[in-house]
């Protein structure tokens, strides 16, 4: 056997195929979601919002009882992140159950006859493609990138906080950080796809899937409706923890200085949509498992997905219901309009980047 195959060998056995584990490959997961639309063609409708930098489709689906015209939108979002396969796992199993539970539970029921609810399961499609053909094995930079080395999470158009010390995550303009916001904001085409959407349905709340870590972030409520973005996040501050069955994740706020060029202050302060950044799940025993612990993929994913998956749920759809209610349905008065601005009304091409190594 040559040197590559003994590698490869030893490969496998050290770090067993992610096909072994409880996740779907990318591809499977986009297949699911296709095959949710075609269950309930009355209640769902795909629609494809963008192209990645390595041209793969960015999609998002469409969920209400009848036509979404004229109603209060939300928007859920995951898997921004190249690692965070779980909070994809999660909005998936959201999205199934508020189409399967429709006309059974009084929650899902209201959330789709009162309101449009957008989902985008998969906002880093080359990243996770990335991750899954790697087996997990990655840096924290590339568990975290998209195909041109940019965080997506800090490469949304921002304005500098006038005061307070940068936390240890927030945006860098150095290549090559894990927190790298790229050259310019919406330099990436997901994060332009997204922004359009964002611009385009007015939403008047949304909730973003991440891991891990067990607790929901929530931006410093800013501008002339301060109060009522308060109002607004409170929905995670008790319903949202109290609808949780194994861990109730502890409401962190988070100072403006800390969160430059995020989603969630880009939704709030530019939109007006307020926002959080919920991490699913928290590390367990199965890092003491020496594979486990020295792959990032397993640090970020539970091996059990479906029991997040059913302690996020139900608290979600309960989040999304609270979140039109204490909004009046309509997105609030922006800090910063001019946020919007930057919004490009539709992306070149994507060029397509070198092999990545």
């Amino acid at each position: 056997m040559n040197v590559s195959g003994l590698l490869a060998g030893c490969l496998r056995r050290v770090v067993p195929d992610l096909s072994r584990s409880a996740y779907p490959s990318p591809e499977q997961a986009r297949r699911e979601v296709a095959e949710l639309v075609e269950r309930h063609p009355e209640r769902a409708r795909l629609e494809r919002i963008g192209t990645s930098r390595e041209g793969r489709s960015v999609d998002a689906l469409c969920l209400s009882a009848g036509s979404a015209d004229g109603r209060p939108r939300l928007l859920v979002t995951a898997h921004i992140h190249a690692c965070e396969f779980v909070g994809s796992y999660v909005a998936r199993v959201l999205v199934r159950h508020l189409l399967e539970a429709y006309g059974r539970d009084a929650v899902a029921t209201r959330v789709l006859d009162e309101a449009a609810v957008w989902v985008a399961p998969q906002l880093n499609p080359d990243g996770a493609e990335r991750v899954w053909r790697k087996r997990g094995v990655s840096g924290l930079a590339w568990a975290r990138f998209t195909a041109s080395g940019v965080d997506p999470n800090r490469n949304f158009p921002f304005v500098e906080a006038p005061h307070g010390p940068r936390a240890w995550n927030s945006a860098r303009a150095k290549p090559g950080s894990a927190w790298y916001r790229g050259p310019e904001p919406l330099s990436e085409p997901e994060c332009a796809a997204l922004a359009r959407l964002a611009r385009r349905e007015r939403f008047c709340g949304a909730l973003n899937f991440h891991s891990f870590g067990g607790v929901v972030y929530m931006p410093e409520p800013l501008g002339p409706d301060a109060e009522r973005v308060r109002e607004a996040l409170a929905a995670f501050q008790g319903p949202f923890q109290a609808q949780q069955r194994h861990l109730r994740y502890r409401p962190v706020p988070e100072r403006r200085a800390a969160i430059v060029a995020q989603l969630d202050a880009f939704l709030l302060y530019g939109l007006g949509t307020p926002s959080v950044t919920v991490e699913v799940s928290r590390p367990g025993a199965h890092l003491l498992q020496p594979w486990h612990a020295a792959n990032l993929f397993w640090w970020a994913n539970p091996p059990d997905p479906e029991r997040w998956a059913a302690n996020d749920v139900p608290a979600a759809a309960v989040a999304l219901d609270e979140l039109r209610t204490r909004t009046g349905g309509a997105p609030l008065t922006p800090a910063h309009p001019e946020l919007a601005d930057a919004i490009p009304d539709a992306s070149p091409p994507p060029e397509r980047p070198p092999e990545l190594r």
